[in-house]
């Protein structure tokens, strides 16, 4: 690192990162992105601001260095564009909203843990958006972009109420597990794996499945008590374990009902698949005890 840059450095307010909001050993720091290591070459922008990696084809964000709360995340560092964000706000619990620019195509982990971000606007090009969201416990509504194949793990824990997931989708593993307030989904053929998709999201009442789904994978609506009744295509011919209609069997042990023994499974009381007659879905529910009604 050049004296400039240091000098600049030291001009900024104490980082996010350091200052009992960050990532790195504190409290309420999230740690899930480890720390680079030496084999990872990577310098600062001018302003000291960004720490970053050069991916030849552009650059990678790896750390936000100031203390901002509504960000507008540069598009150019050094003369190159910003393709990638990477862990670049984890645990950075004050961040407020992000414009992230045109260029970036992939977000891995830059947000995760970000409890009080509400507002985001993601450029259209973006592809992947693995444990992007993930603990926003504040983030209500995004629109995501039309060229995401990969959300998995992307919002788990968040407060979104309604989503519309992108024609181009194919990974929804775990992206919306423990999303509690979620309601409703339609969820589009292109999709390949959805393995814990929704679990736990006890309040989706409402989902869609378009045809030409071949596969719903192990725990993908598990104990979403609330659901109470699927129709399946017939392109479904894979269920995975504990997949659709069933749920805990919880043994709480505080009268607060904070803590809890999981004593079993069951199927989900008045749940319902509706599905063609002779179908995997129709196997599927015999196996379970679940009603089925042909369609």
């Amino acid at each position: 690192m050049n004296s400039e840059v240091v000098s600049k450095r030291e001009n900024i307010i104490t980082p996010y990162w350091n200052n009992e909001c960050g990532r790195y050993g504190t409290g309420e720091s999230y740690d899930y992105f480890p720390t680079y290591d030496d084999e990872v070459e990577t310098f600062d922008s001018e302003d000291g601001l960004w720490t970053c990696t050069d991916l030849d084809e552009g650059i990678e964000i790896l750390r936000y260095n100031g203390n901002e709360v509504n960000i507008v995340v540069p598009a150019e560092i050094m003369g190159k564009n910003v393709i990638s964000l990477a862990s670049t706000f984890d645990g950075f619990i004050a961040l407020k909203s992000v414009v992230v620019p045109e260029n970036v195509t992939s977000i891995d982990g830059a947000f995760y843990g970000c409890e009080s971000l509400e507002q985001v606007s993601l450029p259209k090009n973006i592809v992947s958006l693995c444990y992007a969201f993930n603990c926003c416990f504040t983030l209500e509504h995004i629109d995501l972009p039309p060229a995401l194949k990969d959300a998995s793990w992307a919002f788990e824990c968040t407060r979104i109420k309604n989503i519309e997931l992108p024609n181009s989708i194919e990974n929804i593993s775990r992206a919306f597990m423990s999303c509690e307030h979620l309601e409703c989904v339609h969820i589009p053929a292109t999709v390949r794996d959805l393995t814990e998709a929704f679990s736990d999201c006890e309040n989706l009442t409402e989902v869609v499945l378009e045809d030409g789904i071949t596969s719903i994978g192990d725990y993908a609506f598990f104990n979403c008590t609330s659901l109470k009744e699927l129709t399946i295509p017939e392109s479904v011919t894979d269920f995975g374990d504990k997949s659709v209609g069933m749920m805990e069997i919880r043994e709480y042990v505080s009268p607060d009902e904070s803590g809890y023994q999981i004593k079993g499974y069951q199927k989900i009381p008045g749940f319902i698949i509706k599905g063609k007659a002779g179908s995997e879905a129709e196997r599927y529910a015999k196996k379970h005890g679940i009603d089925f009604v042909k369609i």
